[in-house]
């Protein structure tokens, strides 16, 4: 689509003497279709840490001509009225700048879903959603499961988080099956040679609730001790898949630092381990945030860490 002449969105422009065609009949519903299609929603913090965000939607001229990819290669930040669009990895010359409109952290059938259900009106063919497409059969019976499983699981998961008694893992037979559900897609991806790894870290994170399900419920359970029942390579290459797959993502961000920070905790841990996993919350903090001094970036880290990387 092209962008139009930004002058015509001027508040000091005259629009009669516009060139542009125009229609000006007043349709309710088609403009509250372009608002919702065309809008960003985003968390305004308070400065008390204690106070829930605020949810705010808004538009924003240019980011709202950025199409969509499940695989994006971009992220936004909303800091006050003004929204900053960051490289969430490399891009090449003359690449399409893409983001993501939904959470794109799901499964197929799901993003299929929530892409619907918001009325876009276009059926994504970006690389990631074909490569999926191509083992859709392979992986019916656990994106199935997973449709099923994951509204449970998540009730179960804000129960754990919000519980004043810990809450033990037998009380959550949600949690449970998910993490059977995310043995099983890491088993069957071993076996489909017909895609690459990047195509397989892509699947791998959009099932990455199914594996963080059951990690949240115990570590919090527990207090995340022993640190190396959860700083697992299992769990690094999964922060590794859900960075490969929509970089950029507070969620992402969260749980790598909490890894980290387990993993550092722990006198036995291998030292490599601990480097990457740093290495990797430190780089996921310039995705999400873009370039800061360190000292801001490890502030931040230690925030996001009060975030649960599940919803």
């Amino acid at each position: 689509m092209e962008v139009p002449n930004v002058k015509l969105f001027d508040s000091n422009s005259n629009y009669k003497e516009s060139n542009t065609p125009r229609d000006l009949q007043f349709d309710e519903k088609r403009i509250m279709h372009i608002m919702n299609v065309n809008s960003f929603e985003g968390d305004l913090y308070s400065t008390d840490t204690q106070q829930p965000a605020t949810r705010l939607t808004g538009v924003w001229f240019l980011p709202s001509f950025i199409n969509h990819s499940c695989s994006p290669n971009s992220s936004r930040l909303v800091v006050g009225e003004a929204m900053f669009i960051i490289a969430s990895r490399d891009i090449a010359e003359k690449e399409e700048i893409t983001i993501s409109y939904i959470d794109g952290m799901f499964p197929l059938k799901i993003r299929e879903e929530k892409l619907a259900a918001m009325g876009y009106g276009f059926h994504c063919q970006c690389r990631r959603c074909e490569a999926e497409r191509s083992v859709q059969s392979e992986l019916k019976e656990y994106s199935s499961q997973y449709h099923e499983l994951y509204e449970n699981a998540a009730l179960e998961v804000q129960g754990a988080v919000t519980s004043t008694v810990h809450t033990h893992i037998e009380n959550c037979p949600a949690c449970t099956e998910l993490s059977a559900v995310y043995d099983g897609i890491l088993g069957k991806l071993n076996s489909l040679s017909s895609l690459t790894n990047l195509e397989k870290q892509w699947i791998l994170g959009g099932y990455s609730s199914a594996f963080l399900a059951k990690w949240l419920v115990c570590g919090y359970a527990s207090g995340f001790s022993p640190p190396s029942d959860f700083a697992t390579p299992q769990a690094l290459q999964l922060v590794e898949a859900m960075k490969a797959t929509v970089p950029g993502m507070l969620r992402t961000l969260s749980f790598a630092t909490m890894l980290a920070t387990a993993a550092q905790k722990d006198k036995n841990q291998v030292f490599a381990l601990v480097h990457r996993l740093i290495q990797l919350a430190l780089d996921e903090c310039i995705r999400v945030y873009g370039k800061q001094k360190f000292d801001v970036v490890s502030k931040l880290m230690e925030q996001s860490a009060e975030f649960v990387p599940f919803f």
